[in-house]
């Protein structure tokens, strides 16, 4: 067996535990759930992918290359999703107080509703997670991925 096939049979058997595998599954069955629900709610347009988008505009607004910075994605990736999301009626835009070069993003009340059908699917989907495991593994959990979330100063 050549050494790379034995560095591969090594990555085989780590699959399975795999920290990356893992909270990508989990990740994917969330999205799954919670765009059933909102579906279900009338949200025929809505994509996962916009929920870190929405999650980051600030009360008083946020300019795009700061919600970019927040969601960790390119300026143009999120030039994109603005565009998407003010088309569906989620976002609204207006100019810069005192920089012409950038718009100020604001959720709409619509924006607003989504965002407050989210949070209650969310519970939801968190009470199903809770029957599967329990209610202090989800606190652990939490308490975990907070801390890690905080050591890493995301």
């Amino acid at each position: 067996m050549s050494i790379t096939d034995e560095r591969y049979e090594a990555s085989l058997a780590r699959r399975t535990s795999s920290l990356g595998r893992l909270l990508s599954l989990v990740k994917k069955d969330l999205d799954q759930r919670l765009t059933e629900k909102l579906l279900v709610l009338g949200y025929h347009n809505f994509r996962p992918s916009d929920m870190v988008v929405l999650i980051n505009i600030d009360d008083t607004g946020t300019i795009n290359n700061e919600l970019a910075k927040k969601a960790r994605i390119s300026k143009q990736a999120m030039s994109k999703v603005v565009k998407n999301l003010e088309a569906d009626g989620y976002i609204a835009t207006r100019k810069h107080a005192t920089d012409n070069r950038a718009s100020v993003i604001f959720l709409t009340e619509k924006g607003k509703l989504l965002l407050i059908d989210a949070s209650e699917s969310i519970l939801e989907i968190e009470a199903a997670y809770i029957d599967t495991i329990g209610e202090e593994d989800i606190a652990t959990l939490k308490e975990v991925l907070l801390r890690l979330h905080a050591g890493l100063k995301l």
